[in-house]
C-alpha cells in the first residue's frame, strides 16, 4: 500500500515536471523543471530497491548533465521566446491525440501484463557490482559512444557561441541613413555648422572621404 502511494506521488511529480519543461517559455525554467524530473525518477528507483541507479541518476543527470545544460543556455544567451501566433496550429491537437494514445498504451500494459510471482532470495538488480560488470564488458562500446556524443555537443555549443567578425579592429561600419553632428566630421567645429545628413552608404563614403567595405569587394 505504501509503495503504491509513493509510486503515484513520484510518478505524478515526474509527469508534472515534464509538462513544465515543455510549457515554460524561459529555457532556464525548463532546465530547472527537468531537474525535478530526474529527482522524481531517482525516487522511483529507490522504491524499486535500486539505490545505486538512484544515486547515479542524481549525481550524473541532476548534477553534471544539468550543469552542462545550464552552462550552454547561459553561453548562448537564449532569451525568453516571444509570444507569436503558431504557424502550425494542427500540432496542438496532434500532440493531445498522441498523448492520449500513449496513456492508453500504458494502461493496457498495466492491465494485461500479469504480475510476476514473488521469488525467494535477494535480487542483485540495481546494485553496484552487476552494473559495473555489464558497463565495462557487454555495454562498453555504447558507453564510449555516449561520451563521444557529449563531447560533440560541447564542441557544437562552443562553435555556436563564438562571435566572429569579418572586420578588423580598426574598421568602421557606415550606416545607410544617419544624421551626424558637425563635430563628428570636423572636431574643430563647435556646433556652428549644420548637421550632416546622409541617406546612403555612398553619401557617407563621400562625406568621410573613405571607401567602405562592401559585400562584393
Amino acid at each position: 500500500m505504501i509503495s503504491s502511494l509513493l509510486f503515484i506521488l513520484f510518478a505524478g511529480l515526474a509527469v508534472g515536471c515534464a509538462l513544465a519543461v515543455v510549457a515554460q517559455r524561459n529555457p532556464l525554467y525548463s532546465a530547472i523543471s527537468l531537474i525535478g524530473v530526474f529527482v522524481s525518477l531517482a525516487s522511483l528507483y529507490l522504491t524499486l530497491a535500486a539505490p545505486f541507479i538512484a544515486a547515479v541518476q542524481v549525481i550524473v543527470y541532476a548534477g553534471a548533465i544539468m550543469v552542462l545544460v545550464v552552462f550552454v543556455i547561459m553561453l548562448l544567451n537564449v532569451e525568453e521566446e516571444e509570444h507569436r501566433r503558431p504557424r502550425l496550429a494542427y500540432l496542438v491537437p496532434t500532440a493531445i491525440v498522441l498523448g492520449a494514445i500513449l496513456i492508453g498504451e500504458v494502461m493496457f500494459v498495466l492491465s494485461s501484463v500479469p504480475r510476476s510471482p514473488a521469488q525467494g532470495g535477494l535480487s542483485d538488480v540495481g546494485l553496484t557490482e552487476p552494473i559495473g560488470v555489464g558497463l565495462f564488458t557487454k555495454y562498453l562500446l555504447p558507453f564510449e559512444i555516449t561520451s563521444i556524443l557529449l563531447l560533440m555537443a560541447i564542441v557544437g555549443a562552443m562553435t555556436l557561441a563564438r562571435r566572429t567578425m569579418g572586420l578588423s579592429p580598426v574598421a568602421r561600419v557606415l550606416p545607410g541613413t544617419a544624421v551626424l553632428a558637425p563635430d563628428v566630421i570636423d572636431p574643430l567645429d563647435r556646433g556652428a555648422g549644420k548637421p550632416f545628413e546622409m541617406r546612403t552608404t555612398a553619401a557617407g563614403e563621400q562625406l568621410y572621404g573613405i571607401h567602405a567595405k562592401h559585400d562584393d569587394d
